[in-house]
């Protein structure tokens, strides 16, 4: 990375996807009302100084047209020099869940892309995603300009304790591989994998119960911080 001047809060803009509670039982509607709810305070709460703007995108907002427009918005808006992206979507290996439906996630690279320009696209930063088998959807992420993607390994579980410490620790300008290591460690986040895993076998879904790791993983530009500037990053500069 080169040298350049450290962003400050308002040339920088957060973009949140909040899609969860639009289908299942009536029960998981409920709780996933509540994690959404989760997410947004958390966002609010950590975040609120460390961005000059956060558009949030939930419930019949939350499809994938409107994420392209907020980020383009976003990405043309004189001043704004790096766009975030908190997504809190459903996800499967390779695919992720807006309020309209599932979408694969190289579907989703390829429409950001189709109206993104190159500038636009060179003002995409960091996307930190708790959709389930979100390190699935890294490769699309980096396709459609992003420097770096976090997500996790399996089914995310964990994010009452791993996703506080996530946001706390980047707002207080640790790298993104710092800021993972830290929510991978946060108290009480194994013991939730290890609920989810019960309540699986408990209601007979055994693949799922196998599959439960919120084990964050870390895809591009790891040693990026909450001032860079993601114009002085090219592909070749990523880390491995």
């Amino acid at each position: 990375m080169t040298s350049a001047t450290p962003l400050t809060a308002d040339q920088r803009v957060l973009v949140q996807a909040v899609t969860l509670a639009n289908a299942g039982s009536a029960s998981e509607r409920a709780f996933y009302r509540y994690v959404e709810r989760g997410a947004e305070r958390m966002a609010a709460r950590y975040l609120r100084d460390t961005y000059g703007s956060r558009e949030v995108l939930h419930g019949p907002e939350a499809s994938l047209d409107r994420l392209v427009a907020a980020l383009h918005t976003a990405a043309n808006t004189p001043g704004v020099r790096a766009v975030d992206l908190l997504v809190n979507p459903h996800g499967t290996s390779r695919r992720l869940w807006f309020v309209d439906g599932p979408v694969d996630a190289i579907v989703v690279a390829d429409r950001i892309r189709a109206r993104l320009d190159s500038s636009a696209r060179r003002r995409l930063r960091v996307v930190f995603s708790t959709a389930c088998y979100g390190m699935s959807h890294s490769d699309a992420w980096l396709r459609s300009g992003f420097c770096v993607s976090v997500g996790a390994r399996g089914i995310y579980a964990d994010g009452l304790t791993s996703l506080p410490a996530l946001l706390r620790a980047w707002a207080a300008g640790a790298t993104v591989e710092q800021t993972v290591r830290t929510a991978n460690g946060a108290r009480m986040g194994r013991r939730q994998d290890a609920m989810a895993a019960r309540y699986y076998r408990a209601v007979g879904r055994t693949q799922e119960a196998g599959a439960v790791d919120s084990e964050r993983l870390v895809d591009g530009a790891r040693t990026m911080v909450v001032t860079s500037d993601p114009a002085t990053w090219h592909s070749g500069s990523l880390p491995s």
